[in-house]
């Protein structure tokens, strides 16, 4: 081994030592606001885990905020498909309340 890997690795131990802090969490975790924002947060907490630089507790509340913010995620989306349908209801009502005003005049 070379004193440059050496140092690397020294460096490398160091850092996983230091654990993480708030400053790098901030950094390296992504706002829990888009389905692949998401999927990078779980990504990254798993790794952090499997590295032991969280302890399980900390990362079942870490995957247990992910998971709430998937599911207003998945409401939003519903809430937005529901409020399309609902347009196109009345608009195929109006449509067919047209119809049949013009099927009666005749």
């Amino acid at each position: 081994m070379t004193p440059e890997e050496a140092r690397a690795l020294g460096k490398r131990s160091g850092e996983a030592r230091r654990g993480l802090t708030l400053d790098r969490v901030l950094a390296e975790l992504p706002a829990l606001d888009t389905p692949e924002n998401l999927r990078l947060y779980y990504e990254r907490v798993a790794q952090w885990s499997a590295a032991g630089l969280l302890p399980g507790a900390v990362a079942g509340a870490c995957v247990r905020a992910a998971d709430g913010a998937l599911r207003l995620l998945e409401a939003r989306l519903d809430l937005g498909k529901m409020a399309q349908l609902e347009r196109r209801i009345k608009e195929l009502e109006r449509e067919l309340a047209d119809a049949r005003r013009a099927a009666g005049a005749r």
